[in-house]
């Protein structure tokens, strides 16, 4: 299965989204649009962090009882469902990289 994580480089706000894919060109075309601010006017926001899109592919099912699930952050960095599932693919899938894919 391919998946596709979208994340904030903000700790304190991650807006984690995870995108399931049935294709890699999908996938690809989806990454491809990424590294933007995280909000739409970040002078008034008084914060700059950037968005990025990662893809992976993992075989088989995310294991829910993967000790990355019993993660649940501090009160001050708390840790999604989301942020749980994006860290299990990158420790068990494997990242597609778009520079080194031919178009």
């Amino acid at each position: 299965m391919l998946y596709g994580v979208e994340k904030s480089t903000d700790l304190r706000d991650p807006r984690t989204q995870i995108k399931k894919f049935t294709s890699e060109r999908a996938l690809l075309n989806w990454m491809k649009n990424s590294g933007g601010f995280t909000y739409e006017d970040p002078a008034l926001a008084q914060n700059y962090h950037h968005t990025f899109r990662y893809g992976y592919r993992l075989a088989g099912r995310i294991d829910k009882k993967d000790e990355v699930f019993n993660d649940r952050g501090t009160s001050t960095y708390p840790v999604t469902y989301n942020d749980q599932i994006a860290r299990y693919l990158y420790r068990h899938g494997t990242e597609i990289n778009l520079n080194l894919v031919n178009y």
